[in-house]
């Protein structure tokens, strides 16, 4: 729990992420995932919880739980005054690495940007300055990353690019905890993920898991002007509708349907069109997304 006057930034929350594992805070901005990360990290003192971080009490020996963690924060803490290498530098100096040089010139590499590190940082793309923050990271060769909207402001390019290096991170046995906004980067990064709202984790599961929990929408376009709304309360009274939408196609008619079965469209639906003397043009089933479960579990869009 934390607590900023009146406010309750982060309520009664509680999760464990596996060795090895990425684990993803997906919610919208406010939900109070960076302060989660900031009380983790030993940033934030919690004003009620406790915290372990690979076996050590986060409040009792932040120092430690520090040597053996990574951070890439949200807000871009670099010193625009320095080079790639320099930046790099007063980290591996703060944490005592060995062998600087080699081992920075190593970190540099693996995320490509070996041929800037002389570079004034000013010079570098917001992709770029995400990357030399992945390396800043890394310096110390921690076994914990948390990575705090780590593609926020980035072009779709960069993005992919920084998801590339996430995974291949995982795959040497760094365990992660992300947070995000995006749907999309929840779903292709994480091995489980813990939905929050307004201080709260309102669900948690593999993202796999959570979509199956939602309604499958099935787009079925019929071949007139004019929806009766008479057909509209038939659909909705067959057993396994959770939701009858109409909307307006660019040429017909659309009937959106919302099935509790998923991909399944029941045949009673069906036989309700044509029954009403309605030509089926066609049907197509659209999965749940992540954007889909996030709605039906607090009502609110997911920007």
């Amino acid at each position: 729990m934390k607590n900023f006057g009146d406010i309750e930034a982060v309520k009664n929350i509680s999760f464990e992420v596996g060795s090895g594992e990425i684990f993803g805070l997906l919610g919208p901005n406010g939900a109070g995932k960076t302060t989660t990360v900031g009380v983790i990290t030993s940033e934030v003192k919690p004003t009620l919880g406790e915290v372990v971080v690979d076996g050590v009490d986060v409040e009792e020996r932040p120092l430690a739980v520090k040597k053996n963690i990574g951070v890439i924060p949200q807000h871009r803490s670099l010193d625009r005054k320095l080079t790639g290498w320099e930046n790099v530098w007063v980290m591996a100096n703060a944490y005592g690495v060995g062998e600087k040089e080699e081992r920075i010139r190593e970190v540099l590499e693996l995320v490509g940007l070996s041929e800037r590190a002389n570079d004034s940082i000013r010079g570098y793309s917001g992709g770029m300055l995400q990357r030399l923050l992945v390396a800043r990271a890394l310096v110390h060769d921690p076994d914990v990353l948390f990575l705090d909207e780590p593609t926020m402001g980035l072009d779709p390019q960069a993005r992919r690019a920084i998801w590339k290096r996430v995974k291949e991170l995982n795959s040497e046995g760094k365990t992660i905890l992300l947070t995000t906004h995006y749907m999309e980067e929840a779903d292709a990064l994480c091995d489980r993920i813990a939905i929050m709202n307004k201080g709260r984790i309102v669900e948690r599961g593999s993202p796999e898991k959570l979509k199956s929990q939602g309604p499958g929408e099935n787009v079925i376009k019929i071949g007139l002007e004019e929806v009766p709304s008479s057909l509209v309360r038939e659909i909705r009274d067959v057993g396994m509708v959770s939701d009858v939408r109409v909307v307006e196609g660019s040429k017909l008619m659309e009937l959106h349907i919302f099935s509790e079965k998923g991909k399944e469209l029941s045949p009673e639906i069906v036989s309700c069109i044509k029954d009403d003397g309605m030509d089926v043009i066609s049907m197509d089933v659209r999965e749940p997304t992540l954007e889909d479960i996030f709605i039906n579990l607090t009502g609110e869009k997911l920007e």
